[in-house]
Protein backbone atom coordinates (compact mmCIF):
# COMPACT_ATOMS: atom_id res chain seq x y z
CA UNK A 1 0.00 0.00 0.00
CA UNK A 2 3.15 2.60 0.67
CA UNK A 3 4.83 1.27 -2.56
CA UNK A 4 1.87 2.16 -4.64
CA UNK A 5 0.78 5.58 -2.88
CA UNK A 6 4.57 6.67 -3.70
CA UNK A 7 4.16 5.66 -7.26
CA UNK A 8 1.11 7.07 -7.74
CA UNK A 9 2.88 10.53 -5.99
CA UNK A 10 5.57 10.23 -8.20
CA UNK A 11 3.56 9.72 -11.07
CA UNK A 12 1.72 13.59 -10.28
CA UNK A 13 4.87 15.03 -9.92
CA UNK A 14 5.82 14.00 -13.21
CA UNK A 15 2.87 14.85 -14.96
CA UNK A 16 2.49 18.20 -13.30
CA UNK A 17 6.57 18.99 -14.00
CA UNK A 18 5.09 18.22 -17.86
CA UNK A 19 2.30 20.30 -18.16
CA UNK A 20 3.21 23.28 -16.08
CA UNK A 21 7.25 23.54 -17.42
CA UNK A 22 6.23 23.11 -20.99
CA UNK A 23 4.88 26.32 -21.87
CA UNK A 24 8.07 27.91 -20.30
CA UNK A 25 10.18 25.90 -22.50
CA UNK A 26 8.16 26.80 -25.09
CA UNK A 27 8.48 30.35 -24.58
CA UNK A 28 12.22 30.43 -24.40
CA UNK A 29 14.46 31.65 -26.92
CA UNK A 30 18.25 31.24 -27.61
CA UNK A 31 20.59 33.50 -29.83
CA UNK A 32 24.37 33.33 -30.67
CA UNK A 33 26.78 35.30 -32.04
CA UNK A 34 30.29 35.53 -33.60
CA UNK A 35 32.23 38.59 -31.77
CA UNK A 36 35.23 37.89 -33.92
CA UNK A 37 33.22 38.74 -37.08
CA UNK A 38 31.31 41.13 -35.73
CA UNK A 39 34.34 43.08 -34.67
CA UNK A 40 35.93 42.64 -38.52
CA UNK A 41 32.74 42.91 -41.00
CA UNK A 42 30.62 45.99 -39.23
CA UNK A 43 31.81 49.46 -40.66
CA UNK A 44 33.35 50.36 -37.27
CA UNK A 45 35.73 47.13 -37.46
CA UNK A 46 36.37 47.27 -40.75
CA UNK A 47 37.48 50.44 -40.51
CA UNK A 48 39.63 50.11 -37.13
CA UNK A 49 41.29 46.76 -39.07
CA UNK A 50 42.60 49.94 -42.26
CA UNK A 51 43.54 52.11 -39.57
CA UNK A 52 45.88 49.51 -37.74
CA UNK A 53 46.81 48.03 -41.55
CA UNK A 54 48.51 51.33 -42.25
CA UNK A 55 49.29 52.12 -38.82
CA UNK A 56 51.57 48.67 -38.99
CA UNK A 57 52.82 49.82 -42.58
CA UNK A 58 54.01 52.98 -41.84
CA UNK A 59 55.80 51.93 -38.24
CA UNK A 60 57.16 48.21 -39.87
CA UNK A 61 58.39 50.00 -43.09
CA UNK A 62 61.62 51.38 -41.42
CA UNK A 63 62.05 48.49 -39.20
CA UNK A 64 61.86 46.33 -41.81
CA UNK A 65 64.55 48.60 -44.08
CA UNK A 66 66.77 48.51 -41.26
CA UNK A 67 66.83 45.06 -40.58
CA UNK A 68 67.77 44.92 -44.91
CA UNK A 69 70.46 47.46 -44.08
CA UNK A 70 72.52 45.43 -41.38
CA UNK A 71 71.97 42.28 -43.02
CA UNK A 72 74.28 43.98 -45.82
CA UNK A 73 76.60 45.35 -43.14
CA UNK A 74 76.79 41.72 -41.43
CA UNK A 75 77.86 40.55 -45.08
CA UNK A 76 80.48 43.12 -45.33
CA UNK A 77 81.61 42.26 -41.81
CA UNK A 78 81.98 38.53 -42.84
CA UNK A 79 83.81 39.45 -46.01
CA UNK A 80 86.13 41.36 -43.85
CA UNK A 81 87.21 39.17 -41.03
CA UNK A 82 90.66 38.09 -42.54
CA UNK A 83 91.44 41.20 -43.51
CA UNK A 84 90.74 43.42 -40.30
CA UNK A 85 92.61 42.81 -37.05
CA UNK A 86 90.65 40.74 -33.98
CA UNK A 87 90.51 43.72 -32.43
CA UNK A 88 88.49 45.61 -35.56
CA UNK A 89 87.19 42.89 -36.17
CA UNK A 90 85.71 42.49 -32.64
CA UNK A 91 84.66 46.14 -32.17
CA UNK A 92 82.43 46.05 -35.63
CA UNK A 93 80.86 42.96 -34.52
CA UNK A 94 80.24 44.61 -31.14
CA UNK A 95 78.78 47.65 -33.42
CA UNK A 96 76.32 45.47 -35.35
CA UNK A 97 74.82 43.41 -32.08
CA UNK A 98 74.21 46.82 -30.30
CA UNK A 99 72.44 47.81 -33.42
CA UNK A 100 70.56 44.55 -33.48
CA UNK A 101 69.70 44.94 -30.11
CA UNK A 102 68.36 48.49 -30.89
CA UNK A 103 65.91 47.11 -33.69
CA UNK A 104 64.57 44.51 -31.78
CA UNK A 105 63.41 46.56 -28.87
CA UNK A 106 62.61 49.04 -31.90
CA UNK A 107 60.44 46.26 -33.50
CA UNK A 108 59.08 45.20 -29.95
CA UNK A 109 57.90 49.04 -29.43
CA UNK A 110 55.87 48.84 -32.67
CA UNK A 111 54.31 45.64 -31.66
CA UNK A 112 53.37 47.16 -28.14
CA UNK A 113 52.26 50.09 -29.88
CA UNK A 114 50.08 48.26 -32.54
CA UNK A 115 48.45 45.68 -29.62
CA UNK A 116 47.41 49.12 -27.11
CA UNK A 117 45.65 50.90 -30.18
CA UNK A 118 43.69 47.56 -30.75
CA UNK A 119 42.79 47.19 -27.00
CA UNK A 120 41.58 51.15 -27.37
CA UNK A 121 40.03 50.28 -30.00
CA UNK A 122 38.25 47.38 -29.17
CA UNK A 123 37.10 49.00 -25.71
CA UNK A 124 35.40 51.57 -27.81
CA UNK A 125 33.56 49.15 -30.07
CA UNK A 126 32.84 46.69 -27.41
CA UNK A 127 30.11 48.56 -25.51
CA UNK A 128 28.36 49.20 -28.63
CA UNK A 129 28.14 45.42 -29.68
CA UNK A 130 27.04 44.60 -25.93
CA UNK A 131 24.03 47.44 -26.83
CA UNK A 132 22.87 46.20 -29.46
CA UNK A 133 22.79 42.51 -28.22
CA UNK A 134 20.62 44.10 -25.47
CA UNK A 135 18.10 45.71 -27.90
CA UNK A 136 17.98 43.07 -29.90
CA UNK A 137 17.37 40.45 -27.09
CA UNK A 138 14.98 42.97 -25.51
CA UNK A 139 13.26 43.71 -28.62
CA UNK A 140 12.84 39.86 -30.28
CA UNK A 141 12.41 38.35 -26.57
CA UNK A 142 15.79 36.49 -26.10
CA UNK A 143 15.97 34.50 -22.74
CA UNK A 144 19.96 34.08 -23.92
CA UNK A 145 22.49 35.52 -26.10
CA UNK A 146 26.01 34.13 -26.22
CA UNK A 147 28.65 34.51 -28.19
CA UNK A 148 29.80 31.33 -30.34
CA UNK A 149 33.26 30.91 -28.82
CA UNK A 150 31.76 29.30 -25.55
CA UNK A 151 29.55 26.92 -27.60
CA UNK A 152 30.37 23.30 -29.20
CA UNK A 153 27.19 23.11 -31.03
CA UNK A 154 24.33 25.45 -32.29
CA UNK A 155 21.94 25.39 -34.74
CA UNK A 156 22.63 27.62 -37.58
CA UNK A 157 18.99 29.37 -37.35
CA UNK A 158 19.97 30.36 -34.14
CA UNK A 159 22.71 32.04 -34.95
CA UNK A 160 22.45 36.33 -34.78
CA UNK A 161 25.54 37.32 -36.12
CA UNK A 162 24.75 39.20 -39.30
CA UNK A 163 21.49 40.95 -37.30
CA UNK A 164 24.31 42.22 -34.72
CA UNK A 165 26.34 43.27 -37.53
CA UNK A 166 23.48 45.31 -39.36
CA UNK A 167 22.03 46.63 -36.27
CA UNK A 168 25.77 48.21 -34.86
CA UNK A 169 26.22 49.34 -38.37
CA UNK A 170 22.87 51.63 -38.02
CA UNK A 171 23.56 52.84 -34.69
CA UNK A 172 27.10 53.42 -34.18
CA UNK A 173 29.33 55.64 -36.35
CA UNK A 174 32.37 55.72 -35.35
Amino acid sequence: MKKSGLLVSGLFMIISLLFYSSPVIAEEKYGVFDLQQVLTRCDAGRENVEILKKMESDRVKPIEEQAVELKKIKEELDKKKTVLTEAAFRERQMDLHKKERDLEIMAKDVADEMKAKERVMLNKLLPEIEKVIMIIGEREKYTMIIDVRNEVYFSKNINLTQKVIEELNKTYKP
